[in-house]
């Protein structure tokens, strides 16, 4: 998972003043809400707002947090709906379900309710940390003979004596009838992909149908944006035509040896609290998933009116995590080393976009500004050692390993010495080419031995291996760091 660092944050008064709104106000009056789809009803609090379950949170039907929770932090309290799929669950199996859902989450049984629509309850309370903070937490499953539905509130610890009212007012109103009938909601969807005929509709109905209020789409071939924010905001036609002449860019310099088969999936969240409560990194503008081929950010800007400035960090965060989305898709979702993957998604972070299309990359400065100090230039990692650090040790010195993977893949493609040595300016491309072949021949052997983690790890090394020797043959590797230290020196971006 990628990410681009944040501003800095908010005044703490004005953080403090935001999270007093979001924990006082009004006493508010529950209603029962319908979920049909579902099977199932509950009285769910005036003051929560039904929010965007992420795509690889497992089991959960439904999230929900207060309407005015702090936009920049994680919501101080949620309410959630979680399925268990298996028969006639006893206490100990919910709370082992519990455990996988919330490692840390210390658990204790307590009474509840009386047996209703066939469902026996189980009451679990108990704390977990997440992030360095303890939480508190409420359970309450209604165990069937085919399924278990769990209610789940959890809540910073310093409010749960007052949230644990409304979490058991929810929790103790569920009601369940019969099967869903048919989705007018999904029907209308597929109305409307009918009409457009743009590959990828089922992947496309699919997400739409999951849409939280106030969610709107925007299409474009390769790709779905899903943004939470005003229904006439520019901003997601905007980031459609920015991510699109990324990619076409990308496309024309690294292109795809067959067709895509996958839909790109981008979500823009509607504020810094939203997208920590989606999943987001406190230090992070945004991310790409891999295992689910989500980019999610959020729009960052302090006054969220108009469009967002093409240099401001939401659009270049954009435009770094579409290199990602788009490496994972047209290499057969090979695992790059981290040098390749984050030196060329900082590089096209720099993308200057005009009528649609990419018409220079754009140097960051602050990057070459930072590494040309003298206390930067000597804690630089040897360049062979840059180019086979592990992800765990290139991130755990980050600092230094961002901005030289950037200048050595800016050098590569853009700077005159390289451009006069083709076994250098053609040292991005015969990786990516090298990496792609490799991991499918891979791919192959995993599926007919069968997938295992070590047997991934193993087959990723090797793949990796194979593509760094590509890349580097017939290069002097001393040479070519020598020269690359030089240019950084020069300032010349």
């Amino acid at each position: 998972m990628s990410a681009r660092h944040l501003l800095p944050l908010p005044l703490l008064a004005l953080a403090l003043a935001t999270a007093v709104g979001a924990t006082l106000g009004p006493p508010v009056v529950d209603r029962v809400e319908k979920f049909p789809a579902l099977g199932f009803g509950f009285a769910r609090s005036a003051r929560l707002e039904a929010r965007q379950v992420p795509p690889d949170a497992a089991d959960m039907l439904l999230i929900f947090a207060p309407k005015d929770a702090p936009e920049d932090r994680s919501a101080p309290s949620t309410q959630r709906v979680y399925r268990i799929s298996a028969p006639d669950l006893d206490e100990v199996e919910v709370r082992e379900w519990a455990r996988g859902v919330f490692p840390t989450a210390d658990l204790r049984a307590e009474r509840s309710v009386r047996t209703r629509y066939g469902r026996k309850p189980v009451r679990l309370t108990g704390a977990y940390v997440t992030d360095g903070q303890q939480r508190s937490l409420f359970m309450h499953a209604w165990v069937g003979p085919a399924d278990a539905v769990v209610f789940v509130g959890e809540c910073e610890a310093e409010l749960y004596r007052r949230e644990r009212r409304a979490f058991e007012r929810a929790a103790d109103s569920f009601k369940f009838f019969g099967g869903p009938p048919a989705g007018e909601d999904r029907e209308r969807w597929e109305k409307r992909y009918r009409r457009t005929g743009l590959p990828f509709e089922a992947e496309r109905i699919d997400l739409c149908v999951k849409l939280a209020d106030g969610w709107t789409v925007t299409d474009t071939r390769s790709t779905i944006i899903l943004f939470h924010g005003p229904r006439h905001s520019p901003v997601p036609a905007q980031l459609a035509g920015g991510l699109s002449a990324v990619r076409s860019a990308l496309g024309a310099s690294l292109p795809a040896d067959e067709p895509i088969s996958s839909l790109a999936v981008v979500r823009i969240c509607r504020d810094r609290g939203e997208y920590l409560t989606y999943g987001g990194s406190p230090a992070t503008v945004g991310y790409f998933n891999p295992s689910v081929g989500e980019l999610v950010l959020y729009d960052a800007r302090t006054e969220r009116e108009g469009a967002i400035p093409l240099d401001h960090p939401t659009a270049r965060t954009l435009y770094h995590e579409v290199c990602h989305q788009y490496l994972h898709q047209v290499m057969s979702a090979a695992a790059p080393h981290t040098w390749f993957g984050e030196g060329l998604a900082e590089y096209y972070a720099g993308a200057r976009i005009r009528s649609g299309r990419v018409v220079a990359i754009d140097p960051l400065d602050d990057q070459l500004a930072y590494l040309r100090r003298p206390d930067v230039r000597a804690a630089l990692p040897p360049l062979g050692e840059l180019m086979n650090l592990s992800k765990p040790a290139f991130y755990a010195d980050a600092a230094h390993c961002y901005p030289y993977s950037y200048a050595l893949v800016r050098f590569l493609e853009t700077s005159p010495e390289a451009q006069a040595r083709g076994s250098w300016s053609a040292l991005v491309e015969r990786y990516f080419e090298a990496l792609r072949r490799s991991w499918r021949e891979e791919a192959r052997g995993l599926a007919l031995e069968g997938l295992s983690e070590r047997g991934y790890e193993r087959a990723v090394a090797r793949s990796q291996q194979l593509a760094l020797e590509a890349a580097l043959e017939g290069v002097d590797l001393p040479e070519l760091e020598r020269a690359l230290r030089d240019w950084i020196g020069r300032a010349q971006g």
